[in-house]
């Protein structure tokens, strides 16, 4: 296998994991991997519009408008009108949000984040670096496709 060969398959095999892990979590919680991101992202906020809340999980702002609407129907979070402006919209976590998140679900599945707080931290660092990296490579290749397809006027 080539190197390109190499990374797209363990990309796959990190998205199937995740996947199967996101599944898991609806089982048990009823919840998907980026409504626990979501809802952790507002537990370690406090209050936030949808807009903190969506570049902090590098999630589109519609996207997680969707998910606050679900994460609302099952009353884990309400939408707050500020006082200064009601246009603007606030997110905050439920008591029932609370007494879910005290459960501690994770985005990450459990056998990895064990495994991960067992290495030295050097490797623990190398790992996250390496994703990083991994990520910020990906998200320039999708940014240079995008403007290549933006037609010009």
């Amino acid at each position: 296998m080539n190197v390109e060969e190499m990374s797209l398959s363990a990309l796959r095999r990190i998205t199937h994991a995740t996947d199967v892990h996101s599944r898991a979590l609806l089982r048990e919680y009823q919840l998907t991997g980026p409504q626990v991101s979501i809802l952790k992202e507002v537990a370690r906020q406090g209050e936030a519009p949808i807009g903190a809340l969506a570049k902090a999980s590098y999630l589109g702002a519609p996207t997680v408008t969707g998910i606050v609407d679900r994460l609302e129907r099952q009353e884990l979070v309400s939408r707050i009108r500020t006082d200064v402006d009601r246009r603007q919209v606030r997110i905050a976590l439920t008591a029932a949000g609370k007494r879910l998140l005290a459960r501690d679900p994770s985005p990450l599945h459990a056998g990895f984040r064990e495994q991960l707080l067992k290495l030295p931290k050097t490797e623990q660092r190398h790992i996250c670096d390496a994703l990083d990296r991994v990520a910020t490579m990906m998200e320039f290749a999708a940014s240079e496709a995008q403007q290549s397809s933006t037609p010009r006027t």
